[in-house]
């Protein structure tokens, strides 16, 4: 008569192969994640930064006049949050509804956390040779003074 099934010991055999693969594939995984949620950190604060570049843009008069400098270029500081819904669109994925905000209507998100709310990022909007540029102050380093 023929074997029939499998025994306990290739059963065995076969989870702990599966669990040997899982150990490798897992913290790879992980550190895709995390890799992939900083990215769009990055892509978020470009975006804000490029918003705040039309903000200035419009407000050019009121850059040109200013008394406070960024590296020895004319400057404003604008926060995030007063750049909704004008110049960031708040029906995109920056945007979610919550009781933190700024705005008590909705906030920016940081995708890597979800406690850190980019709705009072800071951003350094300056005037390089008649150029508007903007430069996210993402760890309080930056001056516009």
């Amino acid at each position: 008569m023929g074997k029939r099934g499998f025994t306990l010991i290739e059963l065995l055999a076969v989870v702990v192969l599966i669990g040997v693969v899982m150990g490798i594939a897992l913290p790879s995984v992980t550190g895709i994640n995390k890799m992939i949620k900083k990215s769009m950190l990055n892509s978020k604060i470009k975006f804000i930064e490029e918003a705040s570049v039309l903000y200035g843009e419009d407000y050019l008069d009121n850059l040109k006049d200013r008394e406070t400098y960024y590296n020895g270029y004319k400057c404003l500081s604008v926060i995030a949050s007063d750049l909704v819904p004008n110049y960031l669109d708040s029906d995109n994925d920056n945007y979610c509804l919550t009781k933190d905000s700024s705005l008590n209507v909705g906030c920016l998100v940081d995708p890597s956390s979800n406690n850190n709310y980019l709705d009072k990022l800071e951003i350094i909007i300056y005037l390089k040779d008649n150029e508007v540029k903007a430069v996210a102050n993402q760890d309080n380093s930056l001056l516009c003074s």
